[in-house]
């Protein structure tokens, strides 16, 4: 098993983009991550990474969920492993947001995940894992996306265990004396997965003994097919599109294929919100071959008259007449070295002169600008960034931010870079000092 993680470290470049990096196991005390964190330990100076685990208790198994925590806790300390621990109440979490369980518990996890995150984040998804969730995006109907599983690797999450089966997993365990504990919710078929893995799997077992593998080769071919697809897709919307219209004098051309990924981007593009499903894309596809007006989620509108696809926003008003007040202080009085409680907003309107590369000017966002924001451990374009953070669309192409010659260090009312965010060894701060002074809101 250690040789198959190896292996996909090697073949997934695993470790890219982050030098000397601290690789936390995201650890629950079951067998998949128990015998990943060993794994991980005892392959930590071949890999050159620091291990570190973080446990995650939901608090929905009462007792139980205490022993998992405990036993996190001495597995850790015993393996002299730094362990992070935070404990969340998923149902009152998921009840307040009317979410399922299942959707919650994911959402505070990940927050949490990020929260500590030195580097990368280690989940124990196996090929198994995979299997599962094809059947289950098979199921719901999906696209080729769907169907290429679980990614090896996303922004700050690794799967190192992806190469490897339960049955090997189990084995690697027993051959290691590895203690481990099981949740009792996964011996039920309450959850879907559940049902995949108790019901479904043991039949296809019986056709093919080794169908996680063979799946998982066919993911990996479908994501190969999927990239390309995408990047052409990519091609068309970047020559194509201006504002919110889209060319058609070539779209007609393409195949099938390239036609729904360039009304899906084309509409991730304009309205900067989440995808669009199968149903809405066939309704746009008609009206490209014929003039006509169709609605789209979220109130947007899509119109054709044969030459141009345009998107507009049903209920768009006038423009945002905000206007932001800026200036700025330097000083060589560093707070962070005083021993008193500073505040977010101060941190997230400082930065240090020192690190600002080149020159740097106040501007709005720009086509490609990304960042990697202070104590989240990842980089994010602005605009999957303005979305998450809910900024009005009115609000986005108007937002101040600070740019250096490599790139954006600041944004307004979000937060500052990480490679320029102040800490103890800044001699040289500059305050941002920003508000809104008009808005016709």
């Amino acid at each position: 098993m250690e040789n198959k993680i190896l292996k996909a470290f090697k073949d997934f470049s695993l470790l890219d983009g982050i030098k000397s990096p601290t690789v936390t196991v995201a650890l629950s005390g079951g067998a998949d991550s128990m015998s990943l964190l060993y794994a991980l330990v005892s392959l930590k100076d071949k890999l050159g990474i620091t291990v570190e685990a973080a446990h995650f208790n939901h608090l929905i198994r009462g007792e139980e969920a205490y022993r998992d925590q405990h036993f996190c806790e001495d597995i850790c300390k015993k393996l002299g492993i730094k362990l992070y621990v935070k404990e969340a109440d998923v149902p009152l979490f998921a009840k307040q947001n009317n979410l399922s369980e299942e959707t919650a518990a994911r959402i505070l996890r990940y927050q949490f995940f990020e929260s500590i995150n030195k580097g990368f984040v280690a989940t124990a998804h196996n090929a198994d894992d995979n299997l599962e969730t094809v059947i289950f995006n098979l199921a719901r109907g999906s696209s080729i996306d769907g169907l290429c599983g679980i990614p090896v690797k996303r922004d700050i999450y690794i799967r190192p265990l992806i190469l490897c089966a339960r049955s090997e997993i189990e084995k690697y365990c027993q051959n290691n004396n590895i203690p481990f504990v099981t949740d009792s919710t996964n011996l039920s078929d309450d959850y879907t997965r559940n049902k995949i893995r108790h019901n479904i799997l043991p039949v296809l077992r019986e056709i093919n003994p080794r169908v996680e593998n063979t799946v998982l080769k066919t993911a990996f071919s479908l994501k190969n097919d999927g990239e390309f697809l995408n990047l052409k897709a990519e091609e068309f919307v970047k020559e194509n599109s201006f504002e919110n219209k889209l060319r058609l004098d070539g779209f007609s051309k393409l195949h099938k294929a390239l036609k729904t990924r360039v009304i899906k981007l084309f509409y991730e593009n304009v309205t900067q919100k989440g995808l669009l499903e199968n149903i809405h894309i066939n309704s746009v596809l008609d009206i490209t071959e014929k003039s006509g007006k169709i609605s789209l989620p979220d109130k947007w509108t899509a119109s054709s008259d044969k030459l141009y696809l345009k998107l507009l926003k049903e209920s768009a008003t006038t423009p945002d007449l905000t206007q932001y007040s800026i200036d700025f202080t330097e000083s060589d009085d560093n707070f962070l070295s005083k021993e008193e409680k500073i505040n977010n907003l101060l941190l997230n309107n400082c930065l240090d002169c020192d690190k600002i590369v080149g020159k740097w000017k106040v501007r709005t966002r720009q086509s490609g600008d990304s960042i990697r924001l202070n104590n989240r451990g990842c980089t994010k374009s602005l605009t999957k960034l303005y979305s998450e953070c809910k900024i009005p669309l009115e609000k986005r192409d108007i937002l101040p931010i600070i740019a250096d010659n490599k790139g954006v260090i600041w944004i307004y009312g979000i937060g500052v870079a990480q490679r320029c965010a102040v800490t103890k060894k800044t001699k040289h701060i500059l305050k941002i000092n920003a508000k809104e002074i008009q808005s016709n809101l």
